[in-house]
């Protein structure tokens, strides 16, 4: 289960690209590649559910997902 606390940017390793994750206080995050915004996701939280990461960037639903578990790994 996801726990609060992560307010800072941190960065994480996807798909042999390092990332910016900056939380937002909407309960988004803003991903960084580089210094360009490269999108922004969410969880969809439902009961007893795991996240479902969605974004409404053009950005493919697998990266999403990558960078989703991500947060979450870097969250527990």
């Amino acid at each position: 289960m996801m726990s609060e606390g992560i307010d800072q940017p941190f960065n994480i390793n996807v798909q042999n690209a390092q990332l910016l994750v900056v939380p937002l206080e909407d309960g988004t995050f803003d991903i960084y590649k580089t210094e360009n915004k490269f999108c922004n996701i969410f969880a969809d939280i439902g009961i007893d559910t795991e996240p479902v990461w969605a974004s409404s960037d053009l950005v493919g639903q697998e990266l999403v997902d990558e960078i989703g578990y991500a947060i979450e790994m870097r969250q527990i």
